[in-house]
């Protein structure tokens, strides 16, 4: 299975969507300082640990600081049979760019 890389124009599509789940990998502290409206919060480092509660009929939008380990994220996960896309430039361009659309 594959995954996908979405612009934050299509993030804010694939948001409304009901079968997503919106996950935050950095760290609780970042997450608690800023993070999408609707994210959890599951820390890259302890993705493993919690991939298991994660129901495998959801779509997932990973992101993350900047995008590297969403992507990351997203290929492991994917590998596992689970759907997932990851947002270009993570966090940073969400917050820059998500009042436009």
């Amino acid at each position: 299975m594959e995954f996908q890389t979405i612009s934050v124009r299509q993030f804010s599509e694939y948001r409304k969507r009901p079968d997503t789940w919106i996950i935050d990998l950095r760290s609780k502290e970042e997450f608690e300082e800023v993070h999408v409206e609707g994210a959890r919060n599951i820390p890259f480092e302890n993705l493993k640990m919690y991939q298991k509660y994660l129901p495998k009929d959801k779509m997932y939008i990973l992101y993350c600081d900047r995008g590297s380990s969403s992507l990351m994220a997203a290929r492991e996960l994917s590998k596992e049979g689970y759907r997932t896309v990851t947002v270009v430039g993570g966090i940073q361009s969400v917050l820059q760019n998500i009042q436009k659309y």
